[in-house]
């Protein structure tokens, strides 16, 4: 099977363009990728091969236009999406919508062809992720969800196998965003023998998927998957509250996650920390997309679906499989780039 890899794109927000962005960038540097290569892959092996959206004022339109760059993949035109749930109005703008039948959009996937099909809505939209993956079942390719819909489910995996497909999922961890970072600070004080008592991370964003998340079901849902997601790597229970609090839309693709963790040392001594990050959203998500995707080739091609387990769980918040960050990272690591 061929190293190259072909993807269509399921929105084209800011996690597209910069997506799109790198994969140009990086055919003549590696400065800031976390890994090179994976599977033997790179990102020059890459390439687009379809674009969608629901919002009308993209829909028709090449991606170097929304991308605001010189690309190779300047002629692949936006194309509509499905929806299957109520289109928040700031999704669009004049709220005007165009969208596809499901039968238009599979057939629009089977012509394009793609190995990937890279769902990166906003936040929220779950039927419509779920449609999406459904879609990419029924057209013969893989599909990766970044959005905090449940698709990645046993019985999903199940099906996707039996077409020689993976599904990767559910909500993708970003490589040093707030969850992340998190996750390290308890992996190293409990390797120091420092037990957590309480904590909070609270995040406050500016870009489009955060004014989504502000809706209080969906809140609610991405802090369950946040809480559950930092509370594997403490092997003692402690008091913890992680999630989205605000929208700023001064922070534009920014976002500043604050930290409050109180411990207990020798002889119960205190041990506090209180701390802020900001990083960007859309950058900071795509090494671990493209080192995602590179390394379910990889195992698609030599039909080790069972390394599907180590994949989602590097990439995501929610993976069928909950691994340690450290040790999800090694054996990812050993799986596909040593």
């Amino acid at each position: 099977m061929s190293n190259k890899i072909s993807i269509a794109l399921v929105g084209t927000g800011n996690v597209s363009s910069t997506l799109v962005r790198g994969l140009e960038f990086y055919k003549n540097s590696i400065e800031g990728l976390w890994h090179p290569k994976v599977g033997g892959i790179s990102l020059s092996d890459f390439t687009i091969v379809a674009a969608y959206d629901i919002d009308a004022s993209k829909v028709g339109k090449n991606i170097s236009s929304l991308v605001k760059t010189k690309s190779d993949f300047g002629d692949i035109t936006v194309q509509p999406g499905i929806t299957e749930d109520v289109t928040p109005p700031h999704i669009s703008k004049n709220g005007q919508i165009r969208s596809a039948s499901y039968d238009e959009f599979v057939n629009s996937l089977k012509k394009a062809k793609p190995d990937f099909l890279v769902n990166v809505i906003s936040s929220g939209m779950e039927k419509s992720s779920g449609k999406y993956a459904m879609a990419a079942l029924d057209a013969g390719c893989s599909f990766f969800n970044a959005t905090a819909a449940k698709t990645c489910t046993d019985q999903a995996r199940k099906e996707f196998e039996s077409k020689g497909l993976i599904i990767l999922g559910d909500d993708l961890m970003s490589q040093f965003g707030g969850t992340a970072f998190h996750r390290g600070m308890i992996d190293f004080m409990t390797s120091r023998g420092i037990y957590l008592k309480k904590a909070y991370q609270l995040d406050v964003g500016g870009n489009q998927d955060t004014q989504n998340t502000m809706a209080e079901e969906t809140r609610e849902r991405k802090r369950l998957i946040k809480t559950e997601s930092i509370a594997i790597e403490s092997p003692v229970p402690f008091m913890s509250t992680a999630g989205t609090t605000e929208y700023a839309e001064q922070l534009g693709d920014s976002r500043v996650s604050y930290y409050w963790m109180e411990a207990k040392g020798f002889l119960g001594s205190p041990v506090e920390l209180d701390l802020s990050l900001r990083t960007n959203d859309s950058t900071n998500g795509c090494n671990v997309i493209v080192d995602s995707i590179r390394a379910a080739k990889k195992a698609i091609s030599n039909k080790e679906f069972v390394k599907t387990d180590i994949i989602s769980a590097y990439a995501f918040k929610n993976p069928p499989k909950k691994m340690h960050i450290r040790e999800c990272i090694k054996a990812f690591e050993d799986a596909f780039t040593n």
